[in-house]
C-alpha cells in the first residue's frame, strides 16, 4: 500500500480521484491548493503525487517546482492531471513523471499510478 498526495482544487474530481485510489489499496492525504500541497507532501513525503495544474493560491508548475527543488521530496514521482489545453506539452516541460488529461477515466488513473509506483520501486 502506497501514501498518495491528491493535489486538486475541484472537490467532486477530488473525491472521484481518492475513491479510485483508495480502492486500489493506497492511502489517500488530498488537499484542495497549492500552498496545503506543499506542507503536506513535505510532512507525509507521499509514495507518488498526484497534482492538477490549475488552482488556487500556488498553481500545480509552482507546486512541482517546489517539489524538485527540496531534497527531502524531490525524488517524489508526480503524475499531472489537467484539463488545460497544453497539458500535456507543460507537463513534459516540468518534467512530471506521467500526465492524465481530464475529464479522465479512472482505470487509466489506477493504471497510471501503479506503473509509476512501480517505476519508483526500482530506482
Amino acid at each position: 500500500m502506497a501514501t498518495i498526495l491528491i493535489v486538486e482544487d475541484e472537490e467532486e474530481m477530488q473525491e472521484l480521484l481518492q475513491m479510485a485510489l483508495k480502492r486500489a489499496g493506497h492511502e489517500v492525504v488530498a488537499c484542495l491548493n497549492g500552498v496545503e500541497a506543499l506542507y503536506l507532501a513535505t510532512y507525509h513525503q507521499p509514495d507518488l503525487i498526484v497534482l492538477d495544474l490549475m488552482m488556487p493560491l500556488a498553481s500545480g508548475d509552482a507546486v512541482l517546482g517546489f517539489i524538485r527543488s527540496t531534497d527531502a521530496i524531490k525524488d517524489i514521482p508526480v503524475l499531472i492531471v489537467s484539463a488545460h489545453p497544453n497539458g500535456a506539452r507543460l507537463a513534459h516541460q516540468l518534467e512530471a513523471d506521467g500526465f492524465l488529461p481530464k475529464p479522465l477515466a479512472m482505470q487509466d488513473l489506477t493504471a497510471q499510478v501503479e506503473a509509476l509506483l512501480q517505476a519508483a520501486a526500482k530506482a
